[in-house]
């Protein structure tokens, strides 16, 4: 089944403008921005009422290159480790978790 038109429009999929309105809408919120920022004090007015400080003194030092990814553990779990841990998730849920009586039903357990 497609989306309607509207569902594209609501995710951003489809524009709701054309080209023109689109460039008049940015050009107005960068007219109200920049207006909003006039407003703001500057460097130099902060440095005056000693809100803001710069240190004189700058330090460089040296740093190692290295890969900052993070490492991503679940992506090696079999499927007999997630099974066991839905198992546990779903123990805990079960027994464990303190949940209103009222609220029992809307607890979610994960497949076996």
């Amino acid at each position: 089944m497609r989306p309607t038109q509207e569902e594209l429009e609501d995710r951003n999929i489809l524009k709701k403008q054309s080209a023109a309105e689109e460039k008049k809408l940015k050009e107005e919120k960068k007219r109200m921005l920049l207006r909003k920022l006039s407003f703001r004090p500057t460097v130099e007015e902060l440095k005056e009422k000693k809100i803001i400080r710069f240190n004189d003194y700058i330090e460089v030092t040296q740093a190692h290159d290295y890969d900052r990814r993070a490492d991503k553990p679940w992506t090696r779990l079999t499927p007999k480790d997630k099974a066991a841990i839905r198992k546990e998730l779903n123990e805990f849920k079960s027994s464990e978790m303190e949940v209103h009586q009222e609220s029992r039903h809307l607890t979610r357990f994960h497949r076996p």
